[in-house]
């Protein structure tokens, strides 16, 4: 089911409902974070894995997908980011989520875990930038002089990997990324190169998953493997691959490998 979060200043935050858990049971919410120039649509592959036991959530950012357009001078925040996020769990009626987010939104995931741990349950990130991105300056050139589809198409093999079809990079650029909105672009890629959240994860508490992959163009697994080691209950998995958007190239993989995660966790919280 497809629903509207109001914010204060006049954003719309569209969101979309996923939930086939036998209604007589208590179901716990899993809420999705996509990342840049996407929308609700990138986690696509991953609800069938969780609907049948969750109430599965998958935000539009503002900004992107369905959510009101941010105009190209907007000073975009990461405290404007998890206030949104956080107005939406409360709309739900929830008190904890399991929070999963790729990319960039994987960041805001792990910077909602350290700074409003009362919110999440887990905590499962999937390729999330902790320290500023190299190359944006020659993104923001790229979409400036050749527009955003262009840009989406140019970038795609390197997001999806080498064993993405052509069909599959197709949909991602036509159907996704190509569709954000240009003036969100401008305004969201000058906030991404002064992201850090370095000390930030060092707060983390919550049981946490981060999936990356061993050849991705963005970043090492060794410097993965440096930041997580300083987050206390973490796990890293590695899987094989080059995409350096293992959520969108590997849906299957990362969504039975968070579903295993959450459940041990679980599991562990019964026993307790």
């Amino acid at each position: 089911m497809e629903h509207i979060l109001k914010r204060p200043d006049g954003c719309n935050i569209f969101y979309t409902v996923d939930d086939y858990s036998d209604p007589w049971k208590k179901t716990e919410t899993v809420l999705f974070v996509h990342g840049l120039a996407e929308s609700g649509e990138a986690w696509r592959a991953w609800v069938p894995h969780f609907m049948r036991n969750y109430r599965v959530v998958r935000i539009d950012l503002r900004g992107f997908g369905r959510s009101t357009p941010m105009p190209a001078e907007h000073e975009w925040s990461m405290a404007e980011l998890l206030d949104d996020i956080e107005a939406l769990i409360r709309h739900l009626g929830c008190t904890r989520v399991h929070l999963v987010g790729a990319k960039s939104g994987g960041s805001m995931a792990l910077a909602m875990a350290a700074n409003r741990p009362h919110l999440v349950r887990t905590l499962t990130g999937v390729t999330p930038p902790v320290l500023p991105a190299a190359g944006v300056d020659d993104w923001v050139k790229h979409i400036s002089t050749k527009g955003v589809l262009d840009w989406a198409r140019h970038t795609m093999q390197g997001r999806l990997g080498s064993a993405a079809t052509p069909a599959e990079v197709d949909w991602w650029v036509n159907n996704l990324q190509g569709k954000t909105p240009l003036s969100t672009l401008q305004g969201y890629l000058r906030w991404v190169p002064t992201l850090d959240i370095r000390e930030d994860v060092k707060r983390i508490t919550c049981p946490t998953l981060i999936i990356t992959t061993t050849g991705s163009g963005l970043r090492s697994v060794d410097g993965v493997k440096a930041w997580v080691a300083g987050v206390e209950s973490a796990r890293l998995l590695v899987l094989d691959g080059d995409a350096w958007h293992a959520a969108g190239a590997y849906p299957d993989r990362c969504a039975r490998a968070t579903l295993d995660f959450i459940a041990q966790q679980e599991n562990t919280r019964t026993m307790a």
